[in-house]
């Protein structure tokens, strides 16, 4: 089964399900998962002002009491250069889809950790290419390909293919077949709910006639 999971690396609520999502991977071989960076705020200009540190406290907060994921409320990556702009770090991991595209989803958890845990600023690119480093690749190798005209494109096209499909928030699972979109889940989920709406999925497929295809809020980061 393939699946695509539009995500973004600054969504607090992605970064919530970021352990339901690799149990799924861990324990359903059989999930072909596409990991799709869908664009939460790109080229936002927003800064960390009381007001808006106010609102990421409220979402962090009930992001860790339904998933357990741990944050720095400190919020260390806060400076008077910062934006909340998920556009670098959506474009390094179409870098690192590219480069080493096995290790995507460990690249999008360490990018997560040092945001969120750490407190790193994950739209500088020397922080990102620091963060790439520890999967073996060079960091002037990341940066030539971070940089280039092709990444800065398949990035857009990783946001306009969540647009076309219709994803209004992150974390979305979907599934694509003979041009048919179905939503496996929009916002986050406990993985025992996940468990039992992806064994009905295959319990549909198991019984499907064959060739028949299928037919930020308090649990999402809305677009």
């Amino acid at each position: 089964m393939k699946m695509f999971y539009f995500t973004d690396p600054m969504c607090s609520w992605c970064y919530g399900f970021s352990p339901v999502l690799k149990k799924l991977k861990e324990n359903y071989p059989d999930i072909d998962l596409q990991i799709v960076s869908g664009g939460f705020s790109p080229g936002s200009r927003q800064t960390v002002t009381e007001e808006y540190r106010d609102f990421l406290e409220y979402h962090w907060r009930n992001v860790t009491a339904r998933s357990g994921q741990p944050f720095d409320h400190s919020m260390k990556f806060v400076s008077d250069t910062f934006h909340y702009d998920t556009e670098p770090s959506s474009r390094a991991l179409a870098v690192v889809q590219k480069l080493l595209p096995d290790w995507d989803f460990e690249f999008l958890s360490l990018m997560q950790t040092s945001f969120y845990v750490k407190g790193k600023d994950i739209t500088n690119d020397l922080a990102l290419a620091e963060i790439a480093a520890e999967l073996g690749i060079e960091k002037q190798v990341f940066l030539e390909s971070f940089h280039s005209e092709e990444m800065k494109r398949r990035t857009v096209q990783g946001f306009d293919f969540s647009r076309q499909l219709g994803v209004q928030g992150f974390p979305t699972l979907l599934t694509l077949e003979n041009a048919s979109v179905k939503v496996v889940t929009r916002g986050f989920q406990s993985y025992e709910n996940m468990k039992i709406i992806i064994d009905g999925l295959f319990r549909k497929m198991a019984t499907s006639a064959p060739g028949q295809g299928p037919a930020c809020t308090d649990d999402s980061c809305e677009c």
